[in-house]
């Protein structure tokens, strides 16, 4: 499936809310996030941006955002930026806390609870390992 795609985001959803240890991962997070790919041309060439929320146990809605500004409406409380190479290093295996610390990935929100979730990595990692995943 393509990388950001309506049908690999679904993919992704399904796999997370399938993980047993999600809750776990989730727990006292704020209920929603934003997700931006950033053109990084030729191989991705417009901004795509992802809406999500949980309930505390599950994803329980997610949606692609007509314009990534959509994103200053809905007021998420986190909002991970990143160009397209950067998010393909991360699910190629880049860990997420060295990129957000060095500045390829931008975090808006409290970047240090989700440092101190990061061992809960394993819980996306199995998802995204569960989806072939093709980039452009």
């Amino acid at each position: 499936m393509r990388f950001a795609s309506r049908e690999w985001i679904d993919a992704v959803v399904v796999a997370l809310n399938r993980h047993p240890d999600l809750g776990r991962a989730l727990a006292g997070l704020p209920a929603d996030a934003a997700f931006v790919v950033e053109a990084e041309r030729p191989a991705w060439p417009a901004d795509l941006s992802a809406y999500a929320r949980h309930d505390g146990r599950r994803v329980v809605s997610w949606r692609l955002l007509a314009d990534p500004d959509d994103i200053l409406e809905l007021e998420p409380a986190y909002v991970l930026r990143a160009p397209y190479g950067t998010w393909k290093g991360l699910l190629n295996g880049a860990d997420p806390v060295k990129a957000a610390l060095s500045g390829r990935i931008r975090v808006e929100g409290d970047l240090e609870a989700l440092v101190r979730r990061s061992s809960y990595r394993y819980v996306v990692d199995a998802a995204l390992a569960a989806i072939t995943t093709e980039f452009c």
